[in-house]
């Protein structure tokens, strides 16, 4: 039996740091909360939380199509 996922929170920011967006991630562990989180399609720099432990911060490059 695999183990439940987690939730966590990935909260975007703009330039003058505040938060533009708060998403949630479910993930089974920080590893696949990290890899989901960089290939989601958000702009800009990037925290991801779970709880109140901060995960990672993440410097995300504005996309273009």
């Amino acid at each position: 039996m695999s183990a439940p996922l987690k939730i966590y929170r990935i909260y975007s920011y703009d330039v003058g740091r505040k938060i533009v967006t708060a998403d949630f991630i479910k993930a089974a562990d920080d590893a696949g909360a990290i890899a989901t989180a960089e290939a989601a399609d958000f702009a800009g720099k990037r925290e991801l939380w779970d709880g109140r432990r901060m995960v990672a911060q993440i410097d995300g490059e504005r996309r273009q199509a």
